[in-house]
This record gives structure tokens, C-alpha cells and sequence, in this order.
């Protein structure tokens, strides 16, 4: 920005184009750069029932015809996904690919508009990084099913960019005509990919203002814009015909209140880490967004770029306002996506007071130098702080990733003609084991975390589209879990999860630990048998078998196998220890834990259930090599003594230990 700035005070046409280019290259490189770990996530929220499994069957040609069954008519969109499931088949890393360089490309093209209208390189350098760094845009460029909104701001910027171009080139010539005509397809584009795009023959208006003011009436309709202007009524006409499940109705003027307030926020977000705002705290909300709209209009005035800032202001209301006045306020505020367009506008504003800075700085090379460095001072202030939240807000898609990759992994391994049953799968979940607390959020009215599966969707989706085979899945809630999280899917209670365990394979998430549990390998009913148990605890707690593993790199795996007479054992559920001692009977190692991993209380067992136990026991790396023995027992949670035990044939075992085996550690 400096180098650009303090070069020569007219440069040759071929540098100006390189300065662009290289500009251009590094604000897309660093939008990239900050979104870039969304290469590696996967399917989730609205990606596999809310788009893939809805253009199942459905021709590129259906996309323009009907959008029955789906709440909008965007079918560009969907032409666009088809292509790539056609093409690449479901790699997610092509998905989330393509939503980067959309991204990348919007800053780019942001920069080179806003350099076109200030004649500016500082000004567009503030303006395009802040958009690129607004920290409500993950949401739109980190999922798949955002696509709508970073792809409308393309055609929008593009259109722009044709219009204004020819509007540069002097009367008459086919290129003129051919930017026209590119201007015209892309503005279609637009409108076919989001409904919002009415908003684009608003802003060639806006641009026509502002680089040719009319002077007068007559002279404001007779401008080429008009032709693009008259589309939208067709447009809408279209719009209104399309099958779609949509309904647009007017909310209250409460709910108008309600909707008005994200926005604000949205404008306002640089000054809100100063503050401790909550959700309640509206009125100084107002009071922070008339300070940013006065403080940004004195720069503009400053500046002597009244006409920029009105534009930018234009920009921020007319993309709001379709959300503002048709959306529920519960949809609207866990939707950050939305504001991603109206960002542009409120990058327009913020951007102000560097673009007064440079306009008014000193002739001589140290003042440039002064207020370029007071610019880039500024617009690191306001794109810094959000990175963190941003950051945060990637690691719970991250972990949604992480979740939705292992239910098409399970899905994959599950017997071929099984059903596939996962257990209290988060809907939505806003802390985990990394994030216990959440993240560290200014900003109180945008939510914080991620969706994984919506209410509507469908589990096998899930799997299917994230690498699973096309066997059946379902999910249902076991609240008896007490799993502190919305889950998916229909409650269903412990006796009818032990009667699905005899036909389908179980497996039970936990977001404490962030996988899920094969509860079917655990807990197998009426398959205990008829065996002499090794050892008896308490008043009725057998153990059936033991067996120690081999010793795998730093872990030795010991598995038993439990039964219990029903009702035999009172109380907090027992623990079982496994110890590790050496030849010398020093335990130098153990693991305890609840028999089945506390996935199977004691009151859920039946009278012949086997409950499969393993407990992986890490093993310290200065472990001396020789013969090692395993014991295993039962303690009382809350007092910490040990249950008796008992052999086979009522000979009591010293210290409550049954000894489970013997191993040699190399």
C-alpha cells in the first residue's frame, strides 16, 4: 500500500496495471489464508438433506423449472453443485474449494472496484481487507450450502466491474456493446442464484450516480442501465411462479426490531470488544451505530467522498432489508451467512477514515508516508481482533467435520443389510473438550457453535455423503444419557435400545469425548451363556472371562466380560480398576472406569446380558522388560473401598483383586 502509494506520482499505464494486479493477487491470497482449514471439513448442517439428497433425480433442467419441496428458486446454485457431483462425485475438499475462491475472488474484485471509485489504493486495500476479515462470513464461506451467498457477490462485483468499464469507453465499438452484454449476463446470473440479486440494477445505479451524476430527471432514466432495471419485474414475476415451499409474510413491527438488531451489530462489530454488551442491550447498540454512520460521515466529508459514503449506506440497508422485513428473528440471528453481502457496505463505511487520511495528507513524502501508516494502523485495528473468533468458530466446524466423517466411517463398516443406529447426535452443540466454555464472543447477538444434523435432516444422508456405504441409517435420543446437548433424532427409552442391540449396530456419541461408542460390541443381551464365572463381586457381579492383549506400542488392552444377577447390586454404580504390577508387586500402571465405559448402567442389564469391558492401560515409556501381572476389581465410587470377591468355587480373593493374567513387556 505504501510502495503503490509513494511510487511516482504518475505512473505508466503498465505499472498502474501490475500495481492492480499484484493488489488484486494479495488481498485474494490473504482472504484465502484465513479460511483456508476449511479444506479439510466435510458435509454438514444443510449439505447432505438440505441440497444433496434434494437434487437427487432431478436434471439441470428441473433446476429451472421448479424448486418444489425446497424453500427458494436459486438455480444456478444447484447447477453448480450438479456439475461437481458430476465431475469430482462428493470430495468435499472441491466443495469448500470452490466457496475459497469465491471468496478470495470477491476480495479481489472488491479492491480493484473500490481503487476505481476512490482512485485510492489505501482505500481499497482498507475496504477489501476488512470485508475479507468480517468476522460474520464464516459461516458463509466454511459450508457448503452458503454457496448462494459468496457466488451472488461474485456476479454482483462482476457486473459492476462490465458496467462501469463500458461506461469508460467512449461512444460506439463492439467492446463497449460486449462489457454491456457481459454486464446483462451476469446480472442474470445473480438473480438466478439468490433473490437478493434485485439489488444489483440498484447498485449500477448507485455506480452511475456516482461516476455520472445527472442533471436532472429526464436525464437519471435516459442512462444504459435502464434495460437492467426492467429485468427485475420479469424477474419477479418468474420468482413468484416457481413452485418452492417459501412463504413470504410480513413480520410484526417487533419482529421488524428484532431482525434490525443483528445488523446493527453487523455494523458496529470494531467497537464491540470494547464493550460487554449482552443480547439486552439495545439501546446502546443504537447509540454505537449512530456514532460509527456520524464518525464515518465526517471522514467522507473529509474526504470529499459524500457520494461514496451514501453509496456504501445504500449498500448496507438495501442488503438488508430482505431479511430484515421477511425472516423469523430466530432464523435471522443463528444465520451469520446473511450478512455477508451487507458486509460490503459496512466495509465501504469502516474504510472511511483511511481514504480522509490519504486525501488529506501533505504533499511531501513524509506526510503520505505519516498517513499511510496511520491508515494501515487503523485497518489492522478493526481486522485483527475478529481473527480469534473466527478462528474459534473454525474449530467447531472442524470437530462437525471430524463428527460426520466418523458416521460415514461407521457406516462404511457396518455389516452389509445392517442398520445402523447412532444415539444422541448433536443438532447443534455450542462447547466441547477443546471448547469447554465455547468461544470467547464480543459480539452477543451471533451465535456460537455449529449445526450438525438439522431437525428435518435425514441420518443416512449424513453418512452416505461422507464416505459411508448406502446401507440404513438411522438416530434417535436416549435422554437417560443425560448428554447435556440438543440431540438428534426420536427419543426412545433403555428397553427399547437393549431390544434394537439384537439387530442392529449401535453406536452412542459422546461430545465429552468427540466420538461415538460401540455400544454393540459392549453390551450383547442374553449371550452371557452358561459359564462358571472366574470370579464373584459384591452380591452377584461375575466376571465371566479376562483376557490381556499383547502390548501394542505404549498400550496393553485387557478385556473382560461381565454379568449380573438383577438387583443383586445397590447403590452408585461400581468402578473397575485394572492394575499393572511388576515382579516385585509395585503397580506401575492402571486404568479405571465403568464397566461398559459407563454406557450401560447396572439397571439396564437383563439377568443374561454379557457386558464386553475393555480397558486400555498406558503403559509409562521407562517400563523396565519382564513378566508383569493384571488384577482387576470393583470399588464403591464414592468411598473408594474395594467390593470382596470370590473365585469360582467361594475361596475369597485377597484385596477384592482377581488376577486377570500375566504378560511379558519386551
Amino acid at each position: 500500500m505504501i510502495i503503490s502509494t509513494v511510487a511516482a506520482a504518475e505512473p505508466s499505464l503498465k505499472s498502474r496495471r501490475w500495481i492492480t494486479l499484484l493488489s488484486m493477487l494479495a488481498v485474494a491470497g490473504l482472504a484465502f489464508l484465513l479460511y483456508s482449514r476449511a479444506l479439510d471439513f466435510a458435509f454438514f448442517n444443510d449439505d447432505p438433506t438440505g441440497h444433496f439428497a434434494w437434487m437427487e433425480s432431478r436434471s439441470y433442467a428441473d433446476y429451472f423449472r421448479s424448486s418444489a419441496d425446497y424453500g427458494y428458486y436459486r438455480p444456478i446454485v444447484f447447477v453448480i453443485l450438479q456439475g461437481l457431483v458430476d465431475t469430482v462425485s462428493y470430495n468435499a475438499r472441491v466443495f469448500h474449494a470452490l466457496l475459497l475462491i469465491l471468496h478470495s475472488s470477491n476480495a479481489a474484485l472488491l479492491w480493484l472496484l473500490m481503487r476505481r471509485l476512490s482512485d485510492s489504493d489505501a482505500y481499497a486495500w482498507s475496504t477489501s481487507l476488512i470485508f475479507a476479515f468480517f468476522p460474520f462470513s464464516y459461516e458463509a464461506v466454511t459450508y457448503v450450502a452458503s454457496l448462494t451467498h459468496p457466488l451472488l457477490l461474485f456476479w454482483l462485483l462482476l457486473t459492476l466491474l462490465f458496467y462501469q468499464q463500458a461506461r469508460r469507453i467512449s461512444e460506439g465499438g463492439r467492446k463497449r456493446l460486449a462489457l454491456y452484454g457481459a454486464a446483462m449476463i451476469t446480472m442474470l446470473l445473480g438473480l438466478l442464484t439468490h433473490e437478493n440479486g434485485l439489488i444489483i440494477p440498484l447498485a449500477m445505479a448507485g455506480i452511475e450516480w456516482l461516476e455520472h451524476p445527472p442533471k436532472g430527471l429526464i436525464e437519471a432514466i435516459k442512462r444504459p442501465y435502464l434495460p437492467y432495471l426492467l429485468i427485475t419485474p420479469i424477474f419477479l414475476f418468474v420468482w413468484w411462479s416457481i413452485p418452492k415451499t417459501s412463504e413470504q409474510v410480513l413480520p410484526s413491527i417487533s419482529a421488524w426490531f428484532s431482525n434490525l438488531v443483528p445488523f446493527l451489530q453487523t455494523l458496529v462489530y470494531p467497537l464491540l470488544p470494547l464493550f460487554n454488551l449482552t443480547a439486552d442491550d439495545t439501546a446502546v447498540l443504537l447509540a454505537l451505530a449512530a456514532a460509527v454512520l456520524g464518525i464515518t460521515f465526517a471522514a467522507s466529508w473529509l474526504a470529499r467522498a459524500r457520494a461514496l459514503w451514501f453509496f456504501g449506506l445504500a449498500w448496507f440497508l438495501l442488503s438488508s432489508l430482505p431479511a430484515t422485513l421477511f425472516l423469523s428473528p430466530d432464523y435471522l440471528y443463528g444465520s451469520p451467512r446473511l450478512h455477508y453481502l451487507p458486509s460490503v457496505g459496512v466495509a465501504i463505511l469502516l474504510a472511511m477514515p483511511v481514504l480522509a487520511l490519504t486525501r488529506r495528507a501533505p504533499d511531501q513524502t513524509w506526510g503520505q508516508v505519516v498517513s499511510l501508516a496511520a491508515g494501515l494502523l487503523y485497518t489492522l485495528a478493526i481486522i485483527i481482533p475478529p481473527t480469534a473468533f473466527v478462528s474459534c468458530e473454525m474449530d467447531f466446524y472442524d470437530e462437525a467435520s471430524r463428527i460426520v466423517r466418523q458416521m460415514g466411517e461407521l457406516g462404511e463398516k457396518a455389516p452389509a443389510g445392517s442398520t445402523l443406529l447412532l444415539v444422541n447426535v448433536p443438532v447443534f452443540f455450542s462447547s466441547y473438550s477443546a471448547h469447554p466454555q465455547g468461544c470467547d464472543n464480543p459480539y452477543p447477538w451471533t451465535p456460537v457453535g455449529a449445526v450438525i444434523m438439522p431437525d428435518y435432516a435425514n441420518a443416512a444422508d449424513f453418512v452416505r455423503y461422507n464416505g459411508g456405504d448406502e446401507s440404513l441409517a438411522d438416530a434417535v435420543s436416549v435422554a437417560e444419557y443425560a448428554p447435556g446437548w440438543n440431540t438428534f433424532g426420536n427419543a426412545i427409552s433403555p428397553v427399547d435400545l437393549r431390544r434394537r442391540l439384537r439387530l442392529e449396530q449401535i453406536h452412542v456419541f459422546d461430545l465429552n469425548r468427540g466420538d461415538f461408542y460401540d455400544l454393540s460390541a459392549t453390551w450383547r443381551p442374553g449371550k452371557a451363556g452358561e459359564v462358571i464365572p472366574l470370579a464373584v463381586f459384591g452380591e452377584g457381579m461375575r466376571l465371566n472371562s479376562a483376557t490381556v492383549g499383547d502390548a501394542q506400542e505404549s498400550e496393553l488392552m485387557v478385556t473382560l466380560v461381565w454379568q449380573n444377577e438383577p438387583g443383586s447390586m445397590e447403590g452408585a454404580a461400581p468402578v473397575v480398576f485394572v492394575h499393572l504390577y511388576d515382579q516385585n508387586g509395585q503397580l506401575v500402571a492402571q486404568h479405571d472406569g465403568p464397566p461398559g465405559g459407563g454406557f450401560v448402567p447396572l439397571s439396564w442389564w437383563g439377568e443374561h446380558d454379557a457386558i464386553v469391558d475393555r480397558h486400555p492401560i498406558e503403559l509409562p515409556a521407562n517400563l523396565a522388560p519382564g513378566q508383569y501381572t493384571v488384577a482387576a476389581g470393583l470399588y464403591d465410587p464414592q468411598t473408594g473401598e474395594r467390593y470382596s470377591a470370590a473365585a469360582s468355587d467361594g475361596t475369597p480373593l485377597p484385596d477384592g483383586a482377581f488376577i486377570a493374567g500375566r504378560v511379558v513387556l519386551p
